[in-house]
């Protein structure tokens, strides 16, 4: 028997990681598995829930240790309400093939498929999350205990199965929660990490090497666009006055307004360095990205800066314009000519200059 239920137990965990762990670090980010989620994690939790009503280990002629629902759960934890449905009814359904099926099991499966109903209604309303999972499996588990009770009363009075079904079912539960919970936080510290090493800390924009992935990419799929590099005038004055802290509080300000407008503009934003800021906008002539340029100086020098409580600074960009592909076939290139842009860009009162203009 304990070899059996070992088994058992082998069967569920086994599955249900199977299951879990690709799905958080790999088929959540392809697009068809995102959009048929529900209905995937369902259809694998149906299958893991009908090997598990397959394999069963018969405490009883008519008594199963079948714990069904315990995948069910895991499937509305991943995939949603619409994954419970699924995967319940291929599992209830299923069970109906069992040969010679007696009355006592038969019964037990009727109320698991209403169960599966209820879960689903009451999920559709209440998300269910890691942390109110167990307010769903504590309900299963006492309703079906209650009708387990009630089976073998009319049954037999083999009541220590019972007990034995009340533990195998916990213990179960639990060492799965606790084992998926270890494999998201450890999933969880992954990504953050990978997303820190894309980002540049201070502003939370795309540093230097993901801008340099993004322009690459561009010019692989043959895709016209230009390059805005956006300076700070006089920033070191602003340091020098006010402070680092100041200077970053501007820089994070700005950033943010960069982050606006490249969102309503459909562009692309990324920190280069110190007080330097790219934008790309795509598929728009160069004559467009000087006007922007200009409207974006314009924007930026309406701007307050409230860098404290008691004090609010403007401040002006300059401009640099290049353009793929008239100013340069390679990203080396192109940003060489960004900033000879920039830098002349400097020198004139409208603030911003196009490479194209020293031809």
């Amino acid at each position: 028997m304990l070899i059996e239920l070992l088994s058992y137990f082998c069967i569920l965990f086994t599955f249900t990681l199977l299951i879990y762990w690709p799905f958080i670090n790999y088929f959540r980010q392809t697009p068809f598995i995102s959009r048929t989620k529900p209905y995937v994690i369902g259809l694998k939790f149906g299958v893991t829930g009908l090997v598990l009503t397959f394999s069963a280990v018969h405490l009883t002629n008519d008594f199963m240790m079948n714990i069904q629902y315990i995948p069910v759960l895991y499937s509305g934890l991943l995939g949603g309400p619409f994954a419970i449905l699924i995967s319940g009814l291929i599992i209830g359904i299923g069970l109906f093939f069992l040969p010679y099926l007696a009355w006592v099991p038969m019964f037990l499966n009727i109320n698991f498929i209403v169960l599966v109903l209820i879960l689903f209604f009451v999920t559709s309303k209440y998300k269910m999350t890691q942390k109110n999972i167990f307010l769903f499996f504590w309900g299963c588990f006492i309703e079906t205990f209650i009708v387990l009770f009630l089976g073998l009363c009319l049954h037999t009075k083999s009541y220590e199965y019972l007990l034995l079904y009340g533990i195998f079912t916990i213990f179960s539960f639990y060492f799965i929660y606790f084992v998926i919970r270890q494999i998201k936080l450890a999933n969880d510290t992954v990504q953050q990490t990978t997303y820190l090493k894309k980002i540049d800390f201070l502003t939370q924009l795309p540093n230097n090497k993901e801008n340099e992935k993004f322009v690459k990419n561009l010019m692989k799929k043959k895709t016209s666009f230009n390059l805005l590099l956006v300076d700070i005038r006089d920033f070191k004055m602003i340091n020098l006055r006010h402070g680092f802290s100041t200077g970053d509080l501007v820089i994070k300000q700005l950033a943010q307004h960069l982050m606006e407008y490249a969102n309503k503009n459909g562009a692309y934003v990324g920190r280069l360095g110190g007080e330097e800021f790219l934008l790309i906008l795509k598929d728009v002539p160069p004559a467009i990205a000087i006007v922007e340029a200009n409207n974006l100086i314009n924007m930026i020098a309406q701007q307050p800066f409230e860098v404290s409580q008691d004090l609010s600074l403007h401040i002006s960009v300059t401009v640099g314009i290049s353009s793929f592909p008239d100013n340069g076939e390679t990203s080396l290139e192109l940003l060489e000519n960004l900033v000879m842009a920039k830098q002349q860009a400097k020198t004139k009162l409208s603030s911003y200059f196009h490479i194209n203009n020293l031809k």
